[in-house]
């Protein structure tokens, strides 16, 4: 049995607070720790199904049963269960094309993440609009992937990995992502009964009112502004932007590299997962390959 962490990049906003920033390990991260966060991806992933696969999928022509109803939090959410018994997770616009791009984007360069899909015409019984039901981000309670199952919430302050070169590039990608949430309860720790090789965004941040899956935003919102004392400035504006107050340049090109090797096909996938426009998604992918140049060229 083993353990993974992930780091969701969802666009609810900030809460709480935390006295410091502090390892959990009284030494580094051996390898194998490290590989609960993020692993080298062997291949190709198709960021188009994602590490789920299309076996995983929602099938979009059911009739899904409304559980609970959930308003709280930026876009409002339904726990739904399908005619085959499995209960998912839906959220509704704005967050739920962002959440799996950037889902898809994230696993894509080594990072974990859980199976999630976007479906985009849907009909459900019991729901507080009529049908069909507003496109959503489905997420499956508790997926058939290798005895994927979430045991507890995991703190980006206190966690084995803090000073590492992956929780570092993570948080820089989080950054570039635009995702003002980075509160402990968007990232989530999974059991695995067998191993697994897994490995507010697309806006401006802000600690209040962040706008959301805004193009115009993210295409003008500056990424670095600089380097101070030998850290990486940047234009970050959530409430918890001590988390990214001490990284590196090479902490950023790191981060970059491995997004630079990402193909053209991984980033036409990934935004088609998300149900974008080819139009709208050829300028979302051409400001990210902007804020990669631009963090591979910091510091040198």
């Amino acid at each position: 049995m083993g353990k993974i962490v992930t780091a969701f990049a969802s666009l609810l906003l900030l809460s709480g607070c935390h006295a410091s920033i502090r390892s959990t390990l009284p030494t580094p991260p051996t390898a194998e720790q490290i590989a609960e966060l993020w692993v080298q991806p062997r291949d190709e992933r198709n960021l188009f199904w994602g590490v789920g696969g299309q076996r995983l999928a929602p099938d979009p022509s059911a009739t899904y049963k409304v559980i609970e109803t959930k308003r709280g939090g930026f876009s409002m959410g339904l726990t739904v269960e399908g005619p085959d018994k499995r209960k998912w997770s839906a959220k509704m616009p704005p967050e739920a094309t962002t959440e799996v791009v950037a889902s898809r984007l994230l696993w894509g360069v080594g990072y974990h993440q859980p199976p999630i899909y976007y479906v985009g015409k849907w009909n459900a019984e019991d729901a507080p609009a009529e049908n069909p039901q507003l496109p959503a981000r489905f997420r499956e309670s508790k997926p058939d992937l290798n005895g994927l199952h979430s045991d507890a919430v995991w703190s980006y302050y206190e966690n084995p990995f803090v000073g590492t070169r992956e929780l570092n590039g993570l948080l820089v990608m989080q950054v570039m992502l635009g995702n003002s949430d980075l509160k402990d309860d968007q990232n989530a720790l999974y059991t695995l009964t067998e191993p697994l090789e897994v490995g507010q965004s697309f806006g401006r941040t802000g600690v209040l009112d962040a706008p959301r899956g805004d193009i115009k935003v993210f295409e003008d919102t500056p990424f670095i502004k600089g380097i101070a004392g030998g850290f990486v400035r940047f234009d970050y504006r959530g409430r918890h932007a001590r988390l990214v107050d001490h990284m590196k340049p090479e902490d950023v090109r790191w981060i970059c590299e491995k997004l630079e090797r990402l193909t053209p096909k991984q980033w036409d996938d990934a935004f088609k997962a998300g149900g974008y426009a080819p139009e709208i998604a050829d300028r979302y992918i051409k400001r990210f390959k902007q804020k990669i140049a631009e963090g591979l060229a910091v510091g040198r």
